[in-house]
């Protein structure tokens, strides 16, 4: 055999292992840039619903902070309540305390006095009218007389 055959031979089949290389390595490579735009397109389907998650989070914060507001205005509100709660038990006790047998006798007795001065009262004022009455029907028949 010629050298330069052997050479040839030797060249052809490096350029063919080479081929064989190159094909595999481009085959390797398409692949990687089809898994590559998948995992993109995850990315930007997740990157959406990371921006989403966000989004319901500041939602969620904002809705917590109005909640909390509402949470101090109730317990305000409650506390007034029990304030007045307080104030109507303790004039409650004040009106069942006052309202025992000697305490309603005796509002009962003083309510009869003031009504008994107001009776002498209206007495004394009919008697007063009844002599102003009497001395003008003496003056108006002394006036017939003269």
């Amino acid at each position: 055999m010629r050298p330069d055959t052997a050479a040839f031979r030797e060249l052809d089949t490096l350029v063919r292992n080479l081929s064989d290389q190159l094909a595999g390595y481009r085959r390797r490579a398409l692949s990687a840039e089809s898994r590559t735009r998948e995992l993109e397109q995850l990315v930007a389907e997740r990157d959406g619903t990371l921006i989403e998650v966000r989004a319901d989070g500041q939602r969620t914060n904002q809705a917590r902070a109005l909640l909390d507001a509402k949470v101090q205005e109730l317990k305000a509100t409650a506390e007034l309540a029990n304030a007045e709660v307080a104030r109507v038990q303790s004039a409650f006790t004040a009106a069942a305390e006052a309202a025992t047998p000697q305490s309603v006798e005796s509002e009962l007795s003083r309510e009869n006095e003031r009504l008994r001065a107001r009776l002498t009262e209206a007495g004394e004022k009919t008697a007063q009218l009844g002599e102003r009455l009497r001395f003008l029907r003496q003056q108006i028949g002394h006036g017939a007389d003269r």
